[in-house]
């Protein structure tokens, strides 16, 4: 078995993130919706770290895209939590997704 790249993990993570969320909807599991929507804050709050790092190779319009993704996941799980609608999971769900398309992208021009 080989070793994931850094970009490879990141995007397992987002991925993981995202079908949590998916699975906990599609069964209507409100505990294991909350779970996942807070798994996914977790992950989200250390992005956000990511983008304050003065050292992070990242440009600053993807620090500041990434911190802005950030907020809005912190901001509509701490003030909705389970009882956030089906477009804010949606969006939650499609960012995670088309993030780790990207970091697996971005992992393959390197």
């Amino acid at each position: 078995m080989t070793d994931l790249t850094t970009e490879e993990n990141d995007a397992f993570a987002l991925l993981q993130a995202a079908t949590r969320i998916s699975n906990a909807r599609a069964t209507e599991n409100k505990a294991a919706l909350a779970v996942a929507l807070n798994e996914n804050m977790q992950l989200w709050m250390c992005i956000q770290r990511l983008t304050e790092r003065e050292d992070s190779p990242l440009s600053a319009g993807v620090k500041a895209n990434l911190s802005k993704l950030a907020d809005f996941v912190v901001s509509k799980t701490l003030s909705k939590g389970c009882d956030v609608g089906d477009a804010t999971l949606d969006a939650m769900e499609n960012m995670n997704l088309q993030i780790a398309e990207g970091l697996l992208e971005n992992g393959k021009a390197a």
